[in-house]
């Protein structure tokens, strides 16, 4: 065989230039290893491999036929049939009575919903157009009055100008009408088209045509707060960056000492605003421990209790701060009534 294999790799290479092997040219068969055992069985019934060949034939098509009725969409499987369902079954009810250690029941109050104090205002023919002014008035939404105006007023946008102007106009407004300035928050701002007005625009040649400007309208709708939701805000570490500067320029034209700075001091840096939200949380989690109540109502009850101290100190100074204002005024008139008479 070898001499074989030899001879045709020799005529490959010389009559069409291919180099085989005799590994290419002759397949090797490695004959199927068995046992001892299984060559006497093979000896004794030549027929035993065939006689199992067909047993598992069989148990493989058994297998196969059990597949095919246990699958959902064959309908003669009595598994996959449609439940009836009645629905004039009767109901049976039964009284529980559950049994409370607690001296006092516990009373459910549905308490109303406080209305909004709104107050709006409008600028007509503003020449700018509504792509220009609706991408500066989308992030004011729900935004402390004083932030907005902060906010605009780093803006180099022309539309921007005309929008500080309307809310100063209906910060004015509500100034006037009794208002807390303090306790304004942007509600919405909702932004149309208004009428076009002509104008005449120039070409070449001393060639003049008539064209068309648009223009738009504003309306800036602000919601006075209760003070308790307004501090809300400042207790979860949210106090605005504005809000944070008017009290420290307050704190230093009063000259207040150490004690009184380290009390606001939570609401007057980021630092303070990030070690309030973490000492509610840790605060929460103890409480949580504790009594076993869920820590988001533990968290909000506590929000709640803090800002209802901070605006009953808040009412209490505005209160007072209006009554020195009203004495100061009546001597104010007094001294000019002594000096008239």
């Amino acid at each position: 065989m070898k001499q074989i294999a030899f001879r045709l790799n020799h005529i490959c290479q010389a009559q069409f230039g291919l180099r085989t092997r005799a590994g290419s040219i002759i397949k090797t068969i490695n004959p199927e290893k068995k046992t001892r055992e299984q060559i006497r069985l093979e000896i004794e019934d030549p027929f035993q491999a065939e006689r199992l060949r067909q047993i598992q034939l069989e148990e493989d098509a058994k297998n196969f036929k059990q597949y095919i009725y246990n699958l959902k969409q064959n309908d003669s499987n009595p598994n996959n049939f449609i439940k009836v369902k009645v629905k004039n079954a009767e109901v049976t009810t039964t009284e529980t009575k559950t049994e409370t250690d607690n001296v006092t029941p516990f009373i459910v109050k549905k308490v109303p919903k406080q209305e909004k104090v709104l107050i709006s205002g409008v600028r007509r023919k503003v020449p700018a157009s509504l792509r220009r002014l609706i991408p500066i008035c989308r992030p004011l939404i729900n935004m402390h009055l004083y932030q907005a105006q902060e906010a605009i007023a780093d803006s180099g946008r022309k539309a921007a100008q005309f929008l500080a102007k309307t809310l100063v106009m209906v910060r004015s407004h509500a100034v006037q009408r009794g208002y807390d300035p303090e306790r304004l928050y942007v509600q919405s701002i909702q932004v149309g088209r208004y009428k076009k007005f002509r104008k005449a625009r120039f070409h070449a040649k001393a060639r003049i045509n008539p064209a068309f400007r648009e223009t738009s309208q504003i309306k800036v709708i602000l919601e006075e707060r209760p003070t308790k939701e307004m501090f809300k805000d400042f207790v979860q570490g949210k106090t605005p960056s504005v809000i944070s500067y008017l009290m420290k320029d307050q704190l230093v034209r009063e000259k207040a000492d150490y004690a009184k700075i380290r009390r606001f001091q939570l609401f007057l840096t980021s630092k303070g605003r990030q070690q309030q939200k973490l000492m509610l949380k840790r605060r929460a989690q103890k409480e949580m421990k504790e009594k076993g109540l869920s820590f988001k109502y533990l968290h909000r009850q506590i929000v709640e209790q803090e800002a209802e101290q901070l605006a009953e100190n808040y009412d209490t100074g505005k209160s007072g701060l209006h009554r020195f204002n009203l004495e100061a005024r009546q001597t104010l008139y007094k001294k000019n009534e002594e000096i008239n008479n």
